[in-house]
C-alpha cells in the first residue's frame, strides 16, 4: 500500500515544485534556442544551405540523438547535484525534440506568401506569423513531454521527485515508492490535461 502521507510531507512537495521549475525552465531555453535553430536547419530559410544548414540539422540530431537521463548524467558528473544539470539535461532535449518538429513546420509553409511579403519589405519575424500557431502547439507538446522527462531525470541526481524516487529505492521503503509513482503518475495525468487543453484552444485559434 502507498504511504500517502509521506508525499503530503511539505519536503517532499518542495522536491515536487522543484520538478515543475526544472521542466519549465529547460523547456523555456530550450525553445529560445529551437527559434533560431529552427529557421536555419529548414532548407527553404536557411541563410546558408552549404554551411549554416548542416551544421543546424547536425546540431538538432546530436541533441536528440542522446536520451535525456545520459544528458543529466553527463552534467551531474561535471556540475554535481541539484537542479541546474536537470535544466541543462532538458534544454538539450527540448532543443533537439522541438527544433526538428519547427524545421519541417517552417518547411512546410507557402513560399508563395513569403515571397508576397518579402516584396513589399517584410522582415523576417513579420513573416514569422504563417507559423505562429504551429510554434505555439510545439511549445506546449514540448513542455508536456519535458515535465515527465523531469521525474525521470531526477533519479540521476538532478534533483525533484525522481531524486527521492531513488533514495526510496535503495532504502527498499517500498510502500513511499508506491506513493511516489503514485504522486508522480497524477502529476503527468494533470499535465497532460492542461496540455491537452492548451493545445486545444491553440486549433481554434487558426
Amino acid at each position: 500500500p502507498a504511504d500517502i502521507d509521506y508525499i503530503m510531507d511539505r519536503d517532499y512537495l518542495g522536491y515536487v515544485i522543484e520538478t515543475i521549475q526544472m521542466a519549465y525552465l529547460g523547456a523555456l531555453f530550450g525553445l529560445l534556442i529551437t527559434i533560431p535553430l529552427a529557421w536555419f536547419a529548414a532548407y527553404n530559410m536557411t541563410p546558408s544551405k552549404l554551411f549554416v544548414y548542416p551544421g543546424a540539422r547536425m546540431f538538432s540530431m546530436s541533441c536528440r540523438a542522446v536520451h535525456e537521463t545520459i544528458w543529466a548524467i553527463l552534467f551531474v558528473s561535471i556540475l554535481g547535484y541539484g537542479m541546474l544539470p536537470g535544466v541543462l539535461a532538458l534544454t538539450l532535449f527540448s532543443a533537439g525534440f522541438a527544433a526538428k518538429l519547427f524545421a519541417e513546420e517552417i518547411e512546410a509553409i507557402d513560399m508563395g506568401q513569403v515571397e508576397a511579403m518579402r516584396a513589399t519589405g517584410a522582415n523576417l519575424f513579420q513573416v514569422f506569423p504563417q507559423v505562429r500557431v504551429a510554434f505555439t502547439g510545439i511549445a506546449i507538446y514540448t513542455w508536456d513531454v519535458a515535465f515527465r522527462a523531469a521525474t525521470v531525470v531526477g533519479f540521476f541526481g538532478a534533483g525533484g521527485m525522481g531524486w527521492y524516487l531513488k533514495r526510496s529505492v535503495l532504502q527498499i521503503e517500498t510502500e513511499r515508492v508506491a506513493a511516489i509513482i503514485l504522486s508522480i503518475i497524477v502529476l503527468v495525468l494533470i499535465s497532460e490535461l492542461l496540455s491537452a487543453w492548451a493545445r486545444n484552444t491553440v486549433m481554434k485559434m487558426k
